[in-house]
């Protein structure tokens, strides 16, 4: 079995190898429209104040989606929306992060007027406060005691804020691991809101072998399910910050070393009083959208089946007047991606086989809401789509990485070897399908390609993921490598979704 099965990819690999030789020989079709210049215009405008940073139901992201949709009409693309509109729409979660949030630390003598975006941002779907209060170091902020670990065991935190790391223990103290939801910002709220806490702070450990340390506060809407917490405020600290509360520079280490080693709280007051000000508009369900523009193939056989390419277009929005996350890189580089390679394919002398569907998402930060919404409503029944191309942090780093090549080896044996072909920038590092937007379709049976610059998150969810961060270079080749896999696939070449053990090789 294992002997057919390395000879059924060796095939695999050859077929695709006649296939790009075959493709190579014939002109480009479209590639002009893959131009550096070009995509750098685009997720310059993109990333722009105007779209506040496209948090999933704003007026910025609404702004955005438009934007793009009426580049999808002026290449002729038919609308997938509903109401023959490119907009397909749906609902998401919202929270908006009003006027200007506040923290001041008071640490002994000591107060530090915390700068916004620096040394802390609000996390998660932040509730509201004006909070003036002691601070309380409470490790994980776990409390299972049904299972032998309680940080809050024997501790008084009511009208107190809290302070606590912000990943879950590498152990358990049971058989069982924890729960990935136990770790979010959204359960650890309401553990501290349930003990009596009136505001959260979290923070991530320095790590010695990261050259930029400590680390600084992210933006993030990724929440975790269950019941929003209206009125605790949630922040996070840059990790200098943290370790002047908790007792200077190696401190967290060191408290993180006792738990850890001992698999007991270490938990206490800390000579900390914070005063923090945070204002957050909650809606359970706002309206959003996707972009839906569809290429009719020009096969009569073939045009009934599709390959989608796909990237999300939002961000996690801004925190005040003056903070704002750009999100150049993540994501409007794929989507400026998607629009150049619909405006390629659009443009092309010859139209492709089969058809394509290009998807811009929404709410992949808070949960892939837009891509599972797709996934679940499509253009193209799942049964007939042959794949699932999905771009997400393209433009910085140094060389390209295609995920889905242990699931998806014809696909990504294409791309191996017209990378192969031009630019020879792939790795061959690669994975199983799915991963973020391609998740849902993944597990829908599609086959995937996840597309992405290796070393690609310098800046992630950082007010300085600007267009100028980002390799002009490498952008343009990893979209023109995306544009002539995808033309293969589009032409004709097989799904291929076999499961290999390792990474094919070229």
């Amino acid at each position: 079995m294992l002997r057919l099965l390395i000879v059924a990819i060796a095939l695999l690999g050859t077929l695709a190898a006649c296939y790009t030789a075959n493709l190579e020989s014939r002109p480009s079709r479209g590639l002009d429209a893959i131009d550096a210049d070009a995509l750098m215009a685009d997720v310059a405008t993109l990333a722009a104040p105007e779209f506040s940073g496209r948090l999933a139901g704003s007026p910025g992201y609404e702004a955005a989606a438009r934007w793009s949709a009426r580049r999808f009409d002026r290449l002729g693309l038919e609308p997938g929306g509903e109401d023959g509109d490119y907009l397909q729409r749906l609902t998401i979660e919202h929270n908006e992060i009003a006027g200007t949030p506040s923290l001041r630390l008071s640490i002994g003598d000591t107060t530090i007027v915390a700068e916004l975006g620096e040394d802390f941002l609000c996390r998660g779907f932040t509730g509201s406060g004006d909070v003036d209060a002691r601070v309380v170091f409470v490790g994980y902020g776990l409390s299972a005691p049904d299972r032998g670990y309680d940080d809050y065991a024997d501790l008084d935190v009511a009208g107190k804020v809290v302070a606590m790391f912000k990943p879950n223990p590498g152990w358990s103290p049971d058989s069982l691991a924890w729960d990935r939801a136990s770790g979010t910002p959204r359960a650890r709220t309401r553990t501290a809101r349930d003990h009596g806490a009136i505001a959260v702070l979290w923070f991530g450990l320095p790590r010695a072998e990261d050259d930029r340390f400590p680390r600084g506060p992210i933006g993030s809407v990724l929440h975790g399910p269950g019941e929003h917490v209206a009125d605790v405020p949630h922040l996070e600290l840059h990790a200098r910050l943290a370790e002047r509360m908790l007792g200077g520079a190696g401190s967290s280490a060191r408290l993180k070393a006792a738990i850890d080693s001992t698999r007991t709280p270490h938990s206490r007051p800390l000579p900390v009083r914070a005063a923090l000000q945070v204002e957050a508009v909650h809606d359970q369900e706002r309206e959003t959208c996707n972009v839906v523009g569809v290429l009719p193939g020009s096969d009569p056989d073939l045009k009934d089946e599709a390959l989608v390419i796909g990237a999300h277009l939002d961000h996690v929005g801004r925190q005040s007047p003056d903070v704002y996350f750009p999100g150049a890189n993540d994501n409007a580089s794929g989507a400026a991606a998607v629009l150049r390679l619909a405006e390629a394919f659009a443009t092309a002398p010859e139209r492709p086989r089969r058809s394509l569907v290009f998807v811009l998402f929404a709410g992949e930060e808070s949960g892939l809401v837009g891509a599972k919404h797709h996934a679940a409503n499509p253009v193209v029944p799942a049964e007939r789509t042959v794949a699932m191309f999905n771009l997400d942090c393209v433009a910085h780093g140094d060389s390209i990485r295609v995920g889905g090549g242990k699931s998806n080896p014809a696909h990504w044996q294409i791309a191996r070897e017209l990378d192969a072909r031009h630019a020879r920038l792939m790795t061959a590092a690669t994975w199983k399908g799915g991963g973020a937007d391609a998740t849902p379709f993944h597990e829908n049976g599609i086959p995937t390609l996840y597309w992405v610059t290796t070393n690609s998150y310098t800046h992630l969810h950082r007010p300085s993921d600007t267009p100028e961060t980002l390799d002009r270079d490498l952008f343009t080749e990893l979209v023109r490598l995306a544009y002539r896999t995808a033309r293969a696939v589009a032409d004709g070449a097989g799904n291929g979704s076999v499961e290999v053990t390792g990474a094919p090789t070229s």
